[in-house]
């Protein structure tokens, strides 16, 4: 069967997504079957290694199964099927609870990957990253893929104003949180990564890959499986996904069994979701419309959960929402411009169309809101 995604070249799509956004470097690769493409514009090569933030989550998930039994609990309260799918109740960014409002709801949490990852090394009896080396990235020849900062890495940058990008500060990324999101990697390692999750040979047996792709719990007109979502494209093809974004880096993995392809891409820019963005509408791989199960219902009014800040308010007749964070790695506060959002049926709302899953939010029960893939609760008065 021939595939469903545009022959349009790679390199042609990229320049001009990154005329349009601004972005100050990007690299990205395409495989579709045999065929691989890569493509780089800015002052990158292809294999130029960027940060993949919580791409990394991917690997983390395909290390469990390797190591652990992801039904048997490993902190005395949750599974590493329920810590690596975000089901776990854990805060994002510590280990405490989250607010009894938020509890049994799916909720994005750093802190799930990082005791998963505690666990793989006690399993593995050596560390995290030497685990990951040993069990991954050796047997499938990632050479270029690691947890130490390569010197000829891109460079990240945080907004500056409303459109520019300043340098982001030099940082080391905490050991004990690199099974959440600590890897460098380039687009022609992602692709051989995805190769190995679309059915090529490498550690994880057939059962095992697809243990990583079975959907665990639904949210955001998506089903997330362990590291990864499982969405539908038009067309009903199903892909799965994982977008990253820390420190002055945004990425992007996404693979298409049917098609037997996979797209990576990596930017070196805080806003780079918007250039991932266009590339990902020019191949095609647009989801589906959700289909409108329960009524549309915004509330307005500001959510808080630890530095995570979120207001959304009622202008000009349209729902917008301002956000602002702190970055995990930099420890710079990022207040994010605001943006409107539309109702994408089911009950999701998103912005730019809701096309990456990062831009999309819900309100999935009364006095809470799934903004940036976290359960926040409404801030007291």
């Amino acid at each position: 069967m021939a595939s469903a995604i545009p022959q349009r070249r790679l390199l042609e799509i990229v320049r001009e997504a990154r005329v349009r956004t601004g972005v100050p470097a990007v690299t990205a690769g395409l495989l579709v079957r045999d065929r691989v493409e890569l493509a780089a514009d800015g002052p990158v090569e292809a294999e130029t290694p960027f940060r993949i933030a919580s791409i990394t989550k991917w690997f983390t998930a395909s290390l469990a199964t390797l190591l652990l039994d992801l039904e048997e609990p490993v902190d005395g309260r949750a599974s590493p099927g329920r810590l690596l799918s975000h089901t776990a109740d854990l805060r994002p960014n510590s280990r405490g609870s989250l607010p009894t409002p938020c509890r049994g709801l799916w909720s994005y949490s750093n802190a799930g990957y990082v005791l998963a990852g505690e666990a793989c090394a006690a399993a593995a009896g050596t560390s995290f990253a030497a685990a990951v080396q040993e069990r991954l990235l050796e047997p499938l020849g990632l050479e270029r893929t690691g947890f130490e900062e390569p010197p000829d890495a891109a460079r990240g940058h945080l907004q500056d104003g409303a459109t520019g990008h300043r340098p982001a500060p030099d940082v080391e990324y905490a050991e004990r949180r690199r099974p959440a999101g600590g890897l460098w990697s380039t687009v022609g390692d992602l692709l051989r990564f995805a190769e190995h999750q679309l059915g090529g040979t490498g550690p994880l047996a057939p059962a095992q890959v697809s243990a990583v792709q079975e959907p665990r719990a639904e949210a955001l007109g998506g089903r997330y499986c362990l590291g990864c979502w499982s969405r539908q494209l038009v067309g009903g093809r199903t892909a799965f996904d994982h977008e990253g974004s820390v420190g002055g880096y945004q990425s992007l993995l996404l693979l298409v069994p049917e098609d037997r392809a996979a797209l990576a891409v990596l930017t070196n820019s805080w806003r780079g979701s918007g250039l991932i963005r266009r590339v990902v509408r020019e191949l095609g791989l647009v989801p589906s419309p959700h289909e409108a199960t329960r009524a549309e219902q915004v509330e307005p009014g500001r959510y808080e959960l630890d530095d995570a800040v979120a207001v959304v308010a009622e202008r000009n007749g349209r729902w917008r929402v301002a956000e602002s964070e702190t970055d995990p790695l930099s420890g710079t506060r990022i207040e994010h411009p605001e943006y409107a959002v539309d109702a994408l049926g089911g009950g999701v709302y998103g912005f730019a169309g809701g096309l990456l899953m990062g831009h999309r939010l819900d309100f999935p029960r009364q006095g809470v809101a799934r903004i940036g893939w976290t359960a926040l609760p409404v801030a007291s008065s």
